[in-house]
Formats: C-alpha cells, sequence, structure tokens
C-alpha cells in the first residue's frame, strides 16, 4: 500500500494549487482526480473568466504559479451600478495608492499552468483518473479505497473535491446549504470600445451581471437569473442573446457582437463552519461556496490553499488534531464574513421591493460618498482581510 503525508481528493484549481505548495514544502503529495488530466476536460479547467484579487495573485505568484506567459488583465477600475434605482460607485485602484485591484485570467489558461507544475514536481503522484470511495481512520493514518479497488494511506485526508464534497459527506463535517434558485450564463463577447482595465457590475432586477476584461478586445459575460430563465436563455440565438444583453449593460461599455459557447451553472451557498475533522479537511468549493457576485469564490479558496499550507508548515505530522484546529481557527472569519458578505449582496441587490431598492441605492451613495467605506470595501475585495498570511502577503 502506498503510503503519502497528504492525499487530495479533486485536482482542480484550489487542490492543484495546494498540491503545489505543499510539494515545495517538501510533502509527499497525492492527488486524486476523476477526470483525465487535459485542460480541456477538467471541469473546473473552462472558459469562465476568473477576477483574481491582489492577495490572491501574491498567493499564486509566490507558489510559482503566476508566469510571465499567461495572459492576464489588469482590473483598474471598478464601475457598479444598478438598474432601475439610484446609487452608483466607480472605484480607481490609484485612489488606494494601489497599480490595480486585481486580475482578469480565463481558467483554463490557469489551469494549465497548474497542470504543467503538477507534472513537473517529482513529490507530486496523480492518479487520474481515480475516484475516492471511501476512507477510514486507523490510528494516526487515513486508509483510503480507490473505485478501482486500490488502497492508499496518508496522515492527511483534504477535500478539494467541490460544492457536492464526498470527503466532506464521509468525514460527516456538518454544512449548511442554501439554493438560491439562480444559475449563472458565462460566455465572452467582443468589445473594441471597452476600456481594457475596467469591470463592471450591473445588479439588475433578475440578478447581477458582470463584465470583465479579456485579451484581444474581448469580454467576459457573467449573467445571473433565475435558473428557468437561464434554461431559455441559452437556447436563444446570437442575435436575441445579444439584444437582451444589450438592454441590461451600464453606460460606458459600447457595442457588442459575436459571442462565444455558452455554459451554465447553478448557484448555491454552502458553509462549514468547522471545515476539518479526524485527520481531515476540506477546502475550496468543498467547504464553502458562495454567490459569484463580487467574484469571492476561487478567492477564498485559494486564501483556505494559504492557510493550509502555513499552518502544516513546520509540524512533522500534518494531520494532527491541534494542526487542524489552528487551521480551522484562522479561517474562520473570513469564511463567516465572505459567505455573509456575498449572501447580503445577492438578497439585497435582487429584492423587488420599493424599500429594498431604496436601501441598496443609499448604500451605494454612501460608499461613493465615504472614503472610510470605501477603503475598508476595497481592503475586503482584494483579499487582505486577517489574519492575512504569509503568501496572501506576497512574503513566500
Amino acid at each position: 500500500m502506498k503510503a503519502y503525508d497528504v492525499v487530495l481528493a479533486g485536482g482542480g484549481l484550489v487542490g492543484a494549487a495546494l498540491a503545489v505548495g505543499l510539494a515545495r514544502n517538501g510533502r509527499r503529495v497525492a492527488v486524486l482526480e476523476a477526470a483525465e488530466r487535459s485542460a480541456n476536460l477538467q471541469p473546473s479547467y473552462d472558459d469562465r473568466t476568473l477576477v483574481i484579487n491582489a492577495a490572491s495573485l501574491n498567493i499564486l505568484a509566490g507558489l510559482g504559479l503566476l508566469p510571465d506567459e499567461l495572459a492576464r488583465m489588469p482590473v483598474r477600475n471598478i464601475r457598479i451600478s444598478r438598474a432601475g434605482g439610484f446609487g452608483r460607485l466607480d472605484l480607481h485602484a490609484a485612489d488606494y495608492q494601489r497599480e490595480r485591484f486585481g486580475a482578469v485570467i480565463v481558467a483554463r489558461e490557469l489551469g494549465n499552468v497548474m497542470l504543467a507544475a503538477l507534472e513537473k514536481m517529482d513529490l507530486i503522484t496523480q492518479l487520474c483518473p481515480a475516484r475516492l470511495e471511501t476512507f477510514s481512520i486507523e490510528g494516526d493514518q487515513v486508509r483510503i479505497r480507490l473505485g478501482d479497488g486500490n488502497q492508499l494511506q496518508t496522515r492527511l485526508l483534504v477535500g478539494s473535491d467541490g460544492t457536492g464534497s464526498m470527503v466532506r459527506q464521509i468525514a460527516a463535517i456538518a454544512s449548511q446549504r442554501y439554493d438560491y434558485r439562480q444559475s449563472a450564463m458565462i460566455f465572452n463577447v467582443q468589445a473594441e470600445t471597452a476600456p481594457r482595465d475596467t469591470a463592471w457590475e450591473r445588479f439588475t432586477p433578475s440578478g447581477p451581471l458582470a463584465l470583465l476584461p479579456q485579451p484581444a478586445n474581448r469580454l467576459g459575460v457573467v449573467w445571473i437569473d433565475r435558473s428557468q430563465a437561464i434554461d431559455q436563455a441559452m437556447e436563444w440565438n446570437d442575435a436575441t442573446l445579444l439584444t437582451r444583453l444589450h438592454a441590461r449593460l451600464p453606460r460606458g461599455v459600447g457595442e457588442l457582437s459575436r459571442p462565444g459557447r455558452r455554459a451554465r451553472y447553478p448557484l448555491v451557498r454552502q458553509q462549514t463552519s468547522h471545515p476539518v475533522a479526524e485527520r481531515v479537511a476540506v477546502v475550496g468549493n468543498a467547504a464553502n461556496s458562495v454567490h459569484p457576485v463580487s467574484a469571492q469564490g476561487f478567492n477564498l479558496g485559494l486564501r483556505d490553499v494559504a492557510a493550509l499550507i502555513e499552518t502544516l508548515a513546520g509540524h512533522d505530522d500534518p494531520g494532527a488534531a491541534p494542526v487542524l484546529a489552528d487551521y480551522a481557527a484562522a479561517r474562520r472569519l473570513d469564511h463567516a464574513e465572505t459567505v455573509r458578505y456575498t449572501d447580503t449582496l445577492a438578497r439585497a441587490f435582487t429584492n423587488p421591493s420599493l424599500l429594498a431598492r431604496f436601501g441598496t441605492g443609499l448604500g451605494l451613495a454612501a460608499h461613493a460618498a465615504s472614503p472610510a467605506l470605501g477603503r475598508r470595501l476595497v481592503h475586503a475585495a482584494m483579499g487582505f482581510r486577517d489574519p492575512v498570511t504569509r503568501l496572501a502577503r506576497g512574503l513566500g
């Protein structure tokens, strides 16, 4: 039976980043992934436009996963507005003594970088395709049985296997789940006149619309609506899609054309208040899934990665109970605040009542008028919520 220091169930973007970080710290790591190891086949390595905030850029750079050749678009301006109501907020990185708030990277391109890093590291074993069937705790070891009958042994099992995490379920790690009854439709469009360093967030009565800069004068569109409405939108022809999209656009975007392939994702909120059990931890969406408003989900997962790497450093036994307790404590506030923040935005800006529309308009106006409120919003959105890891600060 092969033994490893850490076994990761799930080799998506969060799992791959964690595997690289642990191996760089000298851990023997096995990555279990049900999909063939190709960016074109990996479910999370798709055409989604990832908004990587400043802290996450530091984390990726510290892990060696942000090479110069990786295409990225800097976000220096964020324009937030709402349809059918007053209130507008324009944020400029220069006003906060920042060169940028973050950058936009296509998930598939980042996935290719991660796959190359996994293949180069001798301490990482990729078992793909392989599926975790069950596991049991035996003393200071976790015995894992795979779907093909093979078995592995490890000191720590990490679930990085997404919202429906098998690891979380078998370990009986409690979580709360809420179905927004919304879905996100993502696609790219040509945008010749849109500013290349600006991201838009447009709140509409049926859901938010995000527009994110991409290379070659493209914009990544994240269109959120009721799931039934998104099902219908997936069937529109391109002309109808563009007509409906233009009706939702904020000012300043300009004419859009040539929509690309569309994909659809259902939206849920999942919150795990204590993401560890005996010799088990869950990270990323396996622990907390958040509404994509404000683009916090992947960034939250990368902060999990940085915190677990930092917590395990210097400990011979990565699965020891005190070590995992320290990790859970380090992530408690960030998890709770990020889930609360995104959930509040998702609910408040889609509330059809006149009072809610007035209140959200006041909120945008207050942030626009108050430098202190703006700084607080920017600090959290950039990923620097305490405690900030060394990787997030760009120190290692």
